[in-house]
């Protein structure tokens, strides 16, 4: 895809390990699309995963951010360290444990681990012999740090930051770090303060919480998709075809299975956006048939081959940044209790990740948010979020206390829509006009109601 002409790139130098910075360096590459506004705000732009690059998201944060707000800030990205451009860690994980499918390790459809026991220890292995020196220092609170050096490096007494869902958790370690030189800071749909460890471990609560929106949306075109004419049918009809294919999975094209688990793990990610309903819905609707469609199974999100950049660095930010159980037994009791307790993700959010078998001591932990600094923080959440659970915005507006305020938006999906309406008009204030973050109830985008 072609760059966008306006952006600048270049080349920030910074410190491996800021415990010695006088000693090793990377490169980490660094982007700016100016506004041409005489006094701009400059906005980092920081990315969700963690493992997606960054450099290009000046262009595309133009059309999330308020026109307003656009046509007076500067925008930064950055690949963050051991992403992308930016001394990139390539643990040579095999391709097969590189799969989209495999990487959320939903149990086997009996409910059986083994097999996610098995695929931890094998990435875990592969960053231990082949991550290289970088790999301790892959983590959150030295990705904040490196925000902070291109700040510096600008020559800025401030650089204000807005990112989404792991974004989110970097801007709250940026926010903790440095809160007299973050700027304005916003958080669009927000990651607990425990980080992306936090974050999975929610994602049972999350879907029960954002399924009924599909489900009354399924509902009302029954005539469509026959799952049912109520929210109640529909989860029913999910349930039940899940536990009739870990039964009797389907033999798809490619020599795969569809089983009940991996129906439920597309699911998962289907719920994201309500553009993806119709696909979701219709998936559904096959698979209580018994057969895709042929080439049906090419598009839905289990297929794909991650590169093993995005899997080494992913794992290396989550894995350095939260302890994991090291209990085999912990993972199996877990998955169990989950499952029982949120059946629509079988026990996927409390099952057992590379980091039980990670034996490369982190350089930092990240640090809490607090309330010690100045009111710079604006969080945004959905209430219907399938991804990053509502308790987790509150969570963080709670730990950072009168630093923060939480506006929520009565919607479904994940990410706030930040271009109309109650949280446009609460952003531009917030980013532009100065003064404390206000917390607001937001109706969803196109509905009339409350403003801030």
């Amino acid at each position: 895809m072609p760059r966008d002409p306006r952006q600048q790139c270049a080349r920030l130098t910074v410190p491996l390990d800021y415990r010695r910075p006088h000693g090793s360096r990377i490169a980490v590459e660094v982007s700016r699309i100016r506004s041409g506004a005489a006094h701009p705000l400059p906005l980092m732009v920081g990315q969700g995963g963690p493992g997606f690059g960054g450099l290009d998201l000046p262009s595309a944060e133009e059309g999330a951010l308020p026109p307003e707000v656009v046509a007076h800030t500067d925008l930064y990205g950055m690949d963050y360290r051991g992403i992308g451009a930016s001394s990139p860690l390539d643990c040579e994980v095999a391709p097969a444990d590189r799969s989209e499918a495999t990487g959320v390790p939903y149990p086997a459809a009996d409910g059986s681990t083994d097999a996610n026991v098995a695929w931890a220890s094998r990435v875990a292995a592969a960053c231990a012999a082949h991550g290289g020196s970088e790999l301790p220092y892959v983590n959150t609170a030295n990705i904040a740090r490196d925000i902070d050096s291109l700040r510096r490096a600008l020559g800025l007494p401030a650089l204000s930051y807005t990112g989404t869902s792991y974004g989110t958790f970097v801007g709250a370690v940026y926010a903790s770090l440095f809160p007299a030189s973050s700027g304005r800071v916003l958080l669009n749909s927000v990651v607990p303060p425990g980080g992306v460890k936090e974050a999975i471990e929610h994602k049972g609560q999350a879907v029960e919480t954002a399924f009924p929106v599909f489900a009354d949306w399924a509902a009302a075109r029954d005539a469509t998709y026959h799952l049912g004419t109520t929210g109640t049918a529909v989860r029913s009809a999910v349930l039940s075809t899940a536990r009739t294919l870990n039964s009797r999975p389907i033999v798809l094209a490619d020599g795969g299975s569809l089983t009940g688990n991996l129906l439920l793990e597309a699911q998962e990610a289907l719920l994201e956006q309500e553009s993806y309903y119709p696909l979701l819905a219709g998936l559904i609707k096959d698979a209580r048939t018994g057969e895709l469609p042929p080439g049906g199974s090419s598009s839905l999100p289990w297929g794909q081959t991650l590169s093993d950049n995005f899997v080494s660095a992913q794992d290396a930010v989550v894995c350095n940044d939260s302890a994991w159980p090291r209990d085999l037994a912990h993972y199996r009791a877990a998955v169990a209790r989950s499952a029982a307790r949120y059946p629509l993700t079988a026990g996927s959010p409390q099952n057992v990740w590379p980091c039980a078998f990670w034996t490369t001591p982190t350089s930092d932990r990240a640090p809490a948010p607090h309330p010690h600094g100045p009111a710079n923080i604006l969080l945004l959440q959905n209430t219907a979020d399938p991804s990053t659970a509502p308790s987790g915005a509150e969570a963080t507006r709670r730990a950072f206390g009168h630093r923060a305020g939480l506006v929520t938006v009565d919607t479904s999906g994940h990410g706030v829509d930040m271009s109309q309406g109650c949280v446009a008009d609460a952003v531009t204030r917030f980013l532009l006009h100065g003064g404390p973050p206000r917390s607001a109830a937001c109706p969803a985008p196109g509905i009339p109601g409350q403003h801030p």
